[in-house]
């Protein structure tokens, strides 16, 4: 499908995929879309900040503006049609950003030049860390031709030796979904350094360039999350139900969690004995590093049927939350703004949502837990009702949960959230959902089986990059959510879809640096292998407001290659539009790299041949089950990835695998750990 764009300058062009701005602005994306909102070309699905609480005037090809707005039909002023006028005046607002974005950097660092349209000048550098992760954002004035790059290197505070990490990606989104917009655009230079050690401090070099003008380097420190410790030296109190008049010890426990309440500090750790608790509200903060701590004592469940958590840095471990008879459907709450809780070694039990964070809230740890919904029918889809949710917050771990019997896993993380080793299966929607999320967002060594819509949702993607890496991920409808995206690191993933093609409007993946992934598809029987294929794209499935502009094509954006594809015996790889408002059959890997230049160095494999597991779709019916996608040994996706910095670099033979389990490696642990 073709779509018409205007250029900065207020030239109209036509192109098979969305065309950038020749202006260079901090805000490039809002500028344009507010370009072609006010003139006479329509760009779907996208709206400006700029004209966030506007009424559109009206305009029409061949008419002037009357005073009021109102348009006198068939008149033109000095011969040029009006939608050209608010073109050019929307080119003079992008130069005047333009302008304000330079002084504003100026300010910041003494004098700066105007950038040119196409050169990059660095504007806010914000950095943050998790446990485990590093995340920049780096915004950018100008670079309107988007090649400005960012190297990454990174050592523990005080080492001689720098490390690569893998470059910064160049983002220029200003994403909306319906009535939802992002919350401002984003023309900047962002990513992560991951699997980093916990409590240690880092420095962090990145060195901007580009082509057309503009150089930098800037260095910053920061450290990394400690993981979550229990306090030595605080006291240590009991709380027996029906216990009276006790002061806290072991031998005159206190009756009721309430007195423990009362009576506990930071550092304190409370006993919880064999009970039940009722409905309870946790309102005692703790300190950085020093936790009221709320502890099963080990002698018999310590239940609750609802807990709310209204302080920082609470500790909650071994209890057990079960939904009562008719009860309300939350289990655990986050009232207001709580900083730095754990959530460990739970066990939920018949909620419609078992954990539900505040936006307010931050740097939550929850890890181990067991999570079972109140789905009872896994075979239908229910949009309805999730295992964690994050609701639009971030700085969290969410680790080594499992989960399952609820409509989506873990679901809305904002920026800056991890997670992973959480085996989530039989879930009625998606099995990880940041939707809504920005940068940083990073996924990695989960398993999700048993999915009945989507592994990870892109609906909508408000900005990247996210991060995907070493999942296995199975679906029985398509494997990723392609319905908003932005920019996206897609790296040593398992992804097995299921019918006649495993990912549909794989458009998708022209946002992503993919590389090292296995694509697998369990194809219908019932269906004709001519009808079926890995991939498929079509520009008229991008219709509707809920869905991004159709990209047929690659752009700066797309980095696909060193992938292994299984497609079952298919009459193509992919079924593919690239523009044209017709699908073709690509039919194999030669004429996907010379249609859309992409995936050049990628194989085709059989799953028969690579895994150790013989029976696929068996073993994805197992709960939970003990194995794994392994790979045989010498088979062809053994080593025949490429090596992506701090991303995938810790292999065993002469290049990294392709797939989720690396041969020679200890196998992933899913779920809790011992």
């Amino acid at each position: 499908m073709l779509r018409r764009r205007s250029s900065c300058c207020g030239a109209s062009m036509a192109s098979r995929w969305p065309s950038r701005p020749a202006c260079a602005s901090t805000t490039a994306s809002a500028t344009r879309a507010f370009a072609l909102r006010a003139g006479s070309t329509r760009w779907k699905g996208k709206r400006s900040c700029l004209d966030r609480g506007r009424q559109r005037r009206a305009v029409q090809p061949g008419g002037a503006r009357r005073p009021g707005g109102v348009v006198a039909p068939g008149r033109r002023k000095d011969n040029m049609s009006v939608s050209r006028i608010v073109v050019r005046r929307a080119a003079a607002l992008a130069c005047i950003l333009c302008l304000l974005g330079a002084a504003s950097a100026g300010g910041a660092g003494g004098e700066v030049e105007a950038a040119a349209p196409d050169a990059a000048s660095p504007g806010e550098l914000r950095s943050y860390a998790t446990i485990y992760s590093i995340g920049v954002e780096w915004d950018l004035v100008g670079d309107a031709n988007h090649n400005a790059a960012c190297t990454v290197r990174y050592r523990p505070r005080g080492a001689a030796e720098w490390k690569r990490a893998m470059d910064l990606l160049r983002i220029d989104c200003a994403n909306q979904y319906g009535d939802n917009k992002s919350d401002r655009p984003y023309n900047m230079l962002a990513g992560s350094i991951m699997f980093l050690s916990p409590a240690a401090a880092y420095e962090v070099r990145l060195e901007l360039s580009d082509p057309d003008g503009g150089r930098e380097v800037r260095d910053t420190a920061l450290a990394t999350r400690p993981l979550p410790q229990l306090s030595a030296g605080g006291r240590t109190l009991h709380v027996r139900p029906g216990s009276e008049g006790g002061d806290g010890s072991e031998s005159r426990p206190f009756g009721a969690p309430d007195a423990a309440q009362a009576a506990a500090g930071p550092g304190d750790r409370i006993l919880l004995h064999k009970g039940d608790y009722g409905e309870f509200t946790f309102s005692r903060a703790g300190e950085e590093g020093r936790h009221v701590a709320w502890l099963a004592a080990g002698d018999g469940d310590a239940v609750f049927r609802r807990a709310t958590v209204a302080a920082g840095h609470v500790w909650l471990e071994g209890l057990a939350l079960r939904r009562a008879e008719g009860a309300g459907g939350q289990g655990l709450t986050a009232d207001g703004a709580c900083r730095g809780v754990v959530v460990r070694r739970c066990r939920f039990s018949g909620y419609h949502y078992s954990i539900t964070l505040r936006p307010e809230c931050a740097e939550w740890y929850i890890a181990d837990n067991v999570i079972v919904g109140d789905k009872t029918d896994v075979n239908v889809s229910d949009i309805s009702g999730e295992g964690v949710e994050l609701n639009h917050s971030g700085g969290h771990t969410v680790a080594h949960n499992r989960i399952s019997h609820v409509a989506d896993g873990v679901s809305y993380a904002l920026r800056n959230c991890d997670i992973f080793g959480n085996d989530i299966r039989d879930v009625t929607d998606d099995g990880i959902e940041p939707d809504y999320g920005y940068a940083n967002i990073r996924m990695w060594g989960n398993r999700m089986h048993g999915v009945f819509n989507h592994t990870v949702s892109f609906q909508p993607q408000f900005c990247g990059p996210w991060y995907i890496v070493r999942n296995e991920m199975s679906a029985r409808r398509q494997v990723l959510k392609p319905n908003m995206a932005d920019r996206y690191v897609l790296v040593g993933n398992t992804l097995v879809g299921f019918g006649r093609t495993a990912q549909g409007r794989a458009d998708l993946l022209m946002k992503a640096f993919s590389r090292n992934n296995l694509w697998i598809l369990v194809r219908d029987e019932a269906a004709r292998p001519a009808e079926c294929s890995i991939w498929s794209a079509h520009g008229r499935q991008r219709e509707g407001p809920y869905n991004m502009p159709y990209q047929g094509r690659p752009d700066w954006r797309s980095d696909l290659d060193y992938d292994g594809f299984d497609p079952d015996g298919a009459g193509m790889l992919l079924q593919w539009d690239t523009g044209g408002g017709r699908p073709e059959p690509l039919r194999d890997l030669a004429a996907v790299a010379q249609v859309l230049g992409i995936e050049r160095h990628g194989r085709v494999v059989s799953r028969r041949e690579v895994f150790d597991v013989p029976d696929v779709a068996g073993y994805m019916r197992e709960a939970f089950s003990a194995r794994r996608l392994a790979l045989k040994a010498g088979c062809a996706a053994v080593d025949a990835g490429q090596v992506v910095p701090n991303i995938a670099e810790d292999f065993a033979g002469a290049a990294p695998d392709l797939g989720a389990h690396e041969f020679g490696k200890p196998a992933a642990h899913y779920g809790p750990r011992p």
